[in-house]
């Protein structure tokens, strides 16, 4: 079958283009009201309106306003009487020099002084470089100071007609192998350093023939053994010594590099960018969270740059969350942010917050490690060294709330949690004034709480609940009653202001802790000297005498208090072996087997009304009660409440119905819960709300 083109004739569709007419632009050019956004937004019209020179009739689009010129000829001339030379001028106010040079104002400038710089051709003039040379006393000087003269009479041969100059004074041949004369030579330097650097021939000589050993009034630089890097406590103890890890490479390059070999530097936590302190002023940081529902997995962190993090978790094959999804086979999902807006120091305590909620609140298992976050954490293995159940107990003692205690101690408050020692039954003052579910909820709960309070940070640290209440529901624009503690900015960068801030402390360390910022202003221009209020606590070298130890010494019962009340003292008994000349130190460590003695932990359970207090007090006694079967001779301790009640359906539905949720049966009775859980009787208990899942 053919098919005859001829009788088919092309469709063509015209698409008709807007014609700009006088009318249409006039009406388009209402819609704006500057001449920028006119144009940007329809610039066909504005060309043609432009062309035709509509744009001085449309006198509802503003006219760009000319930025004021800043470099006038008397801003010019204002500015170059601030320096004293046209050098200085030109380097330091380029733009205002380069406008006066084209304009030729700079001869007006009389004040300004004419370049110190010699014109080509000057020092090729001998008049010149003899004249020069003639302020100098040496040659070396006439080198060092300057060297453009010095080079020409060099090259010139001028050097020998210059009789003024004192020429150097070399030693003979083999003046240094001769062991006088390098003696003679040390004994003008306190440290081999020095004398080194200061005679290097004669130092040389001496470390050749072995006689840096007899120079004993040389000290000896900061030389270590062999292998010194290789311990891993030398090192840390050498880094903590520095702020940034740019310092630490410069005052230890050796430990610097073992820590990077080794990948220690992720157990340094204590070292700082370079833009902290200026970080600290910024509201730039923020908190997120990625989150795996189906493990209940969760990874809380803090950054200022959300996709450079984002893109390192989804890349870095040594990243927590790419390892965790990578072995489950999943992709990583979405991150949430929870707060933006944070300054280094709220974005350090708020990490911390969020990772405890995720964790013991909803439940989920955090991928990052929660020791590293919030104020004042040490390094990883830190909080199971520090912490021990009993040193929680005595620290809890000093808090009235889980919030004060965790504010205050945030590493005592963590291994409480992981010790479990956070119920009624180990700390009931914690939860005799606790308020019930969702009071915090309650706009007038959180406006009557907060009312007790002056600033922000007063509210937060003694009402954190609350404080998350009202940040949470966006409270704080009606909350006019609490100020703001922020200094403005560049306020602790006034000499004034400093001084002033200081006279509220006796020592640095107080001074430090209490305003940072002062304080760094302080160290960093040496004001200590204008501070005389500010005592310092260093010993000058050599204070510590065996006489001075020892009445150091006096001043404790126990060898452990000493070493924490003066440890440079006991460092020094340690050393020298004073320490065992002190016999009224005792120590409190039990001797190996003093537990396996029956009567030694029936008295010390004496001590106690409970077996909780018994355990927590004294754990190394309790576990030998338990071991050897002791513990039920001991009738004197109470058990745990609830300890003999069988958890029957009937008991378990009683004790159910003291509780509005899931969540609060589970902390207020886990025995009971677990129970019900385990039988499937929770989903019977319809009075018990479930927690929204978000």
């Amino acid at each position: 079958m053919h098919l005859n083109y001829k009788h088919y004739q092309p469709t063509i569709i015209l698409f008709m283009q807007k014609k700009w007419t006088k009318e249409t632009v006039f009406e388009e050019s209402k819609k704006y009201s500057s001449r920028a956004e006119f144009k940007r937004n329809k610039s066909g019209a504005f060309r043609i309106a432009y062309i035709n020179g509509w744009l001085d009739e449309m006198v509802w689009l503003v006219h760009p306003i000319a930025k004021p010129i800043r470099w006038t000829k008397d801003a010019i001339f204002k500015e170059s009487r601030k320096y004293p030379i046209v050098t200085e001028f030109m380097n330091k106010a380029v733009t205002a020099y380069t406008i006066a040079k084209k304009n030729n104002w700079l001869i007006e400038m009389i004040w300004l002084a004419p370049s110190k710089r010699k014109p080509s051709g000057y020092w090729k003039v001998k008049e010149n470089v003899i004249k020069e040379s003639k302020k100098y006393n040496s040659v070396t000087e006439f080198q060092r100071t300057n060297s453009r003269a010095f080079d020409s009479a060099k090259i010139n041969g001028w050097l020998d007609e210059m009789d003024w100059l004192l020429k150097t004074n070399r030693k003979p041949a083999g003046y240094w192998k001769n062991k006088s004369n390098v003696f003679e030579e040390a004994h003008k330097y306190s440290s081999r350093t020095d004398f080194c650097e200061k005679c290097y021939l004669a130092y040389i000589s001496a470390k050749n023939n072995g006689w840096l050993d007899e120079m004993i009034w040389l000290k000896k630089s900061r030389y270590r053994e062999k292998g010194y890097w290789n311990n891993k406590e030398n090192v840390f103890r050498e880094a903590r010594n520095y702020k940034y890890k740019s310092d630490f490479h410069k005052g230890a390059p050796s430990a610097y590099r073992y820590a990077l070999k080794n990948d220690w530097f992720k157990e340094m936590p204590w070292f700082l960018s370079k833009g902290y302190e200026h970080a600290q002023k910024g509201h730039v940081h923020m908190i997120y969270v990625y989150t795996d529902e189906e493990g209940k997995f969760a990874y809380v962190g803090a950054t200022n740059d959300i996709e450079r993090r984002d893109y390192e978790h989804r890349t870095r094959s040594d990243d927590p969350i790419f390892k965790h999804f990578t072995k489950e086979g999943r992709r990583i999902p979405k991150y949430k942010v929870l707060i933006k807006g944070l300054t280094v120091i709220e974005r350090q305590r708020e990490e911390r917050i969020q990772s405890l909620y995720y964790r013991d609140i909803l439940h989920y298992t955090l991928l990052n490690n929660i020791n590293l976050t919030g104020e004042n954490i040490g390094s990883i293995g830190s909080l199971a060294y520090k912490w021990s159940r009993e040193k929680v107990l005595r620290e809890a003692e000093k808090y009235e709330t889980p919030t004060e205690f965790l504010t205050k101690s945030a590493g005592a408050y963590d291994a409480a949690l992981k010790y479990k020692m956070m119920n009624k039954e180990t700390f009931p003052w914690f939860y005799s004034k606790r308020m019930p579910p969702r009071w915090w909820n309650v706009k007038e709960h959180v406006f009557e709480e907060s009312k007790k309070y002056k600033t922000w940070n007063e509210f937060f640290l003694k009402s954190s609940a609350a404080h998350f209440s009202a940040r949470k529901n966006k409270l704080e624009n009606e909350m006019t009653w609490l100020s703001r503690d922020q200094a403005p900015q560049g306020y602790w960068q006034n000499e004034e202001n400093v001084l002033e801030e200081s006279k509220k402390y006796t020592t640095r360390t107080d001074f430090c802790k209490g305003c940072h910022a002062a304080y760094d202003y302080a160290s960093k221009h040496n004001l200590w000297e204008k501070m005389p209020w500010i005592k310092t606590k260093t010993k000058v070298n050599g204070y510590w005498t065996k006489e001075r130890v020892f009445e150091e010494g006096a001043k404790y019962t126990t060898k452990k208090d000493f070493q924490k009340g003066a440890p440079t003292a006991y460092s020094k008994a340690t050393k020298n072996k004073w320490i065992e000349e002190m016999t009224w130190l005792v120590s409190k460590v039990k001797p190996m087997g003093y537990w396996q003695n029956k009567q030694n932990v029936i008295e010390e359970a004496h001590k106690y009304s409970s077996r909780v207090e018994f355990r927590w007090g004294t754990p190394s006694a309790y576990r030998a009660a338990i071991d050897n079967g002791w513990i039920d001779e001991m009738t004197w301790l109470k058990r745990p409440q609830n300890y003999n009640l069988k958890w029957t359906r009937e008991n378990v539905f009683l004790e159910s119905h003291k509780y509005m949720t899931r969540g609060a049966f589970k902390e207020g009775c886990s025995t009971a819960y677990h129970v019900a859980r385990k039988n499937g009787w929770l989903d019977e208990m319809t009075w018990l709300n479930k927690k929204n899942k978000k």
